[in-house]
């Protein structure tokens, strides 16, 4: 599997999955496009997947994971997630999480993330978003 560092080249492939993983996208393809522009937001995508994330100082803040429907439950988006993790000088890792989505928690937990607060009614559906962190 080939991931690699994104470009703003890349934009629609990362909408377009973006697009196929949650029907539609909680995202525009104009965030992305400026989010590959930021000095401070990186993006790793494969073929079928991409993490970004957004680092100030020492931490770093998992800002969107997704996997196309194609794609799922093959390991993609561990092989990601430990991508990002090997980022140098960073002490934290950050990410949020929807409650109900408990495939992605175990994930979470599995690569060392922890759970240190709640918020509650924090999506459009009602469900609280679990605060995680990874600590280096």
């Amino acid at each position: 599997m080939n991931i690699k560092l994104a470009t703003i080249e890349d934009s629609q492939q990362i909408f377009d999955i973006a697009e196929a993983a949650f029907s539609p996208s909680p995202w525009p393809k104009s965030l992305f496009e400026h989010e590959l522009t930021s000095p401070r937001s990186q993006y790793f995508i494969s073929d079928g997947g991409f993490v970004g994330v957004t680092q100030i100082l020492d931490e770093v803040e998992v800002g969107s994971v997704a996997v196309h429907p194609n794609n799922q439950r093959q390991g993609l988006a561990y092989q990601l997630l430990t991508m990002v993790l090997t980022l140098p000088n960073v002490k934290r890792f950050l990410l949020e999480v929807d409650e109900s989505n408990l495939a992605a928690i175990q994930l979470y937990e599995k690569l060392g993330f922890s759970a240190y607060y709640r918020r509650e009614k924090y999506y459009k559906n009602g469900h609280a978003a679990i605060m995680m962190e990874r600590k280096v």
